[in-house]
């Protein structure tokens, strides 16, 4: 029972940081530099956002592999999916019409998806399941440059922003912001969301302590 809500808690936020995602996109103030290469991609092939992701995290599964030499974690297919279909949703269905032209609203669209993006990350990453490749790669490096995640953020992304503004993605202002905030924003939200680890983890903890 105790996993089933902690499935429930990870699935929760898979689909809050879609949410931050899409609404960052839909700002209109520039989309995540993560994004911009699956929305660069999708401007010149008929694809969806959400279909590139699946196929940009697939071969970052076996990135990952190879930088651990370890199998690939075929599970964490079901991250992938689960983020890649949701995004659609939110994009082409229950967001499809949101466009804003006053400044205030899109910077209000803006900041909570970034918050949105920032916790839900946060979240499912406290939970024992599967991560979204990408995610794995930040705590990979996180664990080899003995760096920060934040910093180990800023740097992948800043990257990242590069190939998606040569594909012709629309990066701006907000794509800076993104690159910039959400590393230190996870970072925050991540102490924040301790309580879901310790859900699972204590219990370990105190077998040790018996034994």
């Amino acid at each position: 029972m105790k996993y089933l809500f902690l499935f429930l808690i990870y699935i929760t936020g898979l689909v809050v940081s879609s949410l931050g995602l899409a609404l960052i996109i839909k700002s209109g103030l520039g989309v995540g530099p993560g994004d911009s290469i699956a929305v660069g991609l999708s401007m010149h092939f008929p694809v969806t956002v959400g279909s590139v992701m699946i196929v940009a995290f697939i071969i970052l599964l076996l990135v990952n592999a190879k930088l651990e030499s370890k199998r690939p974690q075929f599970e964490s297919l079901i991250p992938i999916l689960i983020r890649g279909r949701t995004l659609d949703i939110f994009l082409y269905g229950m967001l499809e019409n949101m466009n804003y032209e006053a400044w205030w609203a899109q910077w209000g669209i803006f900041t909570l998806g970034l918050f949105a993006t920032a916790v839900g990350i946060s979240i499912y990453l406290r939970t024992p399941f599967p991560r979204i490749p990408l995610d794995h790669f930040m705590m990979i490096m996180n664990e080899k440059t003995n760096q920060s995640k934040s910093r180990v953020r800023i740097f992948s992304e800043s990257g990242m922003a590069l190939i998606g503004f040569l594909l012709g993605a629309p990066v701006g202002f907000g794509t800076l912001i993104v690159a910039i905030l959400l590393g230190p924003l996870i970072q925050w939200s991540f102490q924040w969301a301790r309580p879901i680890a310790r859900m699972w983890s204590e219990p370990k903890e105190n077998t040790r302590q018996k034994a």
